[in-house]
């Protein structure tokens, strides 16, 4: 477990972030992690959001890397003792440890990113369904064997929502296709995201969805090794088909933004997709005539005729 605390004064924005009005005196965030700031993936999205914070928002922003779920109430605690006013819980595996806060410290806003609804905890998540669905539906396409997976570390509510519209897009695709479900316990281990990855291409899956953080990795290597595909969460690899680019570090900036302005609530707030910026690069494996596929669907989904938790 590594904190990091960083105090500067608010600086020129660098890049295309809303700049929100500044408070009176500079609003203090803390971000709980479960992993490392350099995963190429959710951790370091959300670190990134920490930096912008900092840069248009003027924050006082600090961080905990690789916090374990036994010392998540304790790491979260610390920080609302220390005064900071917005404490972070990085991942839905923070929901219970976010609701004990909560209620330790009503003065603190507690944040959990892509975490459950919780009583007087502000929750930000995207619709992982709607993600889901597209990457399934490109999945059922482009696989051969009509089997794909989806692996994480554990079971969580944005996962098994992901998972449900994968399953949904892929049959869309594909009606008698399947998506089998894998967990790793851990959420950076490459070795076992690998290991796991290669049981799961034994039983027939040629495309994968990796809901982890370092350890997609692995299941881009095993992937890569066996001649199978990959569907990025927030992760880029050449080997993907596309990526669904979930992003954290915009949601955070825009959460802090709304704290400054006093509108900041406990409650659930939903980022869906609506364009096919939110979208990685397709690679060669993906015909055009499937890429605007995705469009229409995405377009569908804008509009409310296409419901992905429905199919």
């Amino acid at each position: 477990m590594i904190k990091h605390i960083v105090k500067l004064a608010a600086i020129a924005a660098l890049s295309g972030f809303a700049a929100f009005p500044a408070a009176a005196q500079a609003v203090k965030v803390a971000v709980a992690l479960p992993g490392v700031i350099t995963d190429k993936a959710f951790n370091q999205n959300v670190h990134d959001g920490l930096v912008k914070a900092r840069e248009t928002l003027g924050a006082e922003v600090a961080f905990t890397e690789n916090v374990s779920q036994a010392e998540q109430v304790e790491v979260m605690s610390d920080y609302a003792r220390r005064g900071y006013q917005i404490v972070v819980g990085a991942g839905g595996e923070y929901t219970d440890a976010a609701k004990r806060v909560a209620t330790r410290f009503p003065k603190v806003r507690v944040v959990v990113l892509n975490g459950a609804p919780t009583q007087g905890v502000a929750t930000v998540n995207f619709k992982n369904e709607e993600f889901g669905y597209v990457l399934g539906l490109v999945a059922g396409r482009v696989t051969k064997t009509g089997t794909a997976a989806a692996i994480s570390a554990q079971q969580f509510a944005a996962f098994t929502t992901a998972v449900d519209g994968f399953k949904a897009g892929l049959k869309a695709a594909k009606p008698d296709g399947d998506v089998l479900v894998a967990y790793t316990n851990d959420w950076a281990d490459v070795a076992k995201a690998k290991e796991a990855t290669l049981n799961l291409i034994s039983k027939g899956a040629d495309v994968f969805m990796p809901y982890l953080d370092a350890g997609w990795v692995g299941v881009v290597q095993a992937a890569q090794e066996r001649n199978a595909h990959t569907v990025g969460i927030l992760h880029e690899s050449d080997n993907n088909l596309t990526t669904a680019r979930l992003d954290f570090a915009r949601a955070l900036v825009d959460a802090i933004g709304l704290f400054q302005k006093g509108q900041l609530e406990a409650k659930d707030y939903r980022i869906g997709l609506t364009s096919t910026d939110q979208l990685g690069p397709f690679n060669s494996a993906v015909p055009e005539a499937v890429r605007q596929e995705v469009q229409k669907a995405i377009e569908d989904i804008k509009s409310g005729k296409l419901n992905p938790a429905k199919g």
